[in-house]
């Protein structure tokens, strides 16, 4: 089977959900037990440091399929990460023990299953990388050309966080680009 077919027999075969702007899909501390799928919205994932100040690590929009906490989700262990909509946002979610029975039941889904492993995996990397090798102004470039509408959509501070840099230094290197 295709991996678009996979999604799409994955999509028939989830539950439709809402969250409110500012809404948690899960905090530090809780158990990972769901999977989703953004239909309409913007979701960010972020840590808080040790100086209390929090960390934009990943953010999904549209058509992105994402674990709540990876690591909470595969280890069963509480997650060290919140993840919040920055929109309203619709969803379809799975949890858990029904999407291992899906799995079960349609192991030809394991296409898709790897490809969004393989693509999470190359998103980290791709970011982990830029940050040890690229400036701000670089990594901004690069952020706009994958990203650019998110600017009209999600907080400036956000995007700052996520790209490692102050709200101040976004704002200027943005300044210089007009």
């Amino acid at each position: 089977m295709s991996v678009q077919k996979g999604l799409e027999l994955l999509l028939a075969n989830g539950t439709p959900g809402r969250f409110s702007r500012k809404e948690f899909l899960i905090s530090q501390g809780e158990v990972s037990h769901r999977v989703y799928f953004i239909r309409q919205g913007v979701v960010r994932h972020f840590v808080i440091t040790r100086d209390g100040k929090e960390k934009t690590i990943r953010i999904s929009r549209e058509n992105d399929f994402f674990y709540s906490s990876i690591v909470s989700y595969f280890s069963n262990e509480p997650s060290y990460i919140y993840c919040q909509c920055l929109t309203d946002c619709d969803f379809l979610f799975w949890e858990k023990d029904s999407l291992d029975i899906l799995y079960k039941k349609h192991p030809e889904m394991q296409d898709f299953r790897n490809q969004a492993h393989v693509n999470f995996i190359l998103e980290k990397h791709r970011k982990e990388i830029a940050l040890l090798t690229m400036n701000a102004e670089e990594r901004l470039d690069k952020f706009c050309e994958m990203n650019m509408p998110l600017f009209n959509r999600i907080p400036h501070h956000i995007i700052a966080s996520y790209l490692d840099i102050t709200p101040e230094t976004l704002s200027r290197l943005r300044n210089r680009k007009s």
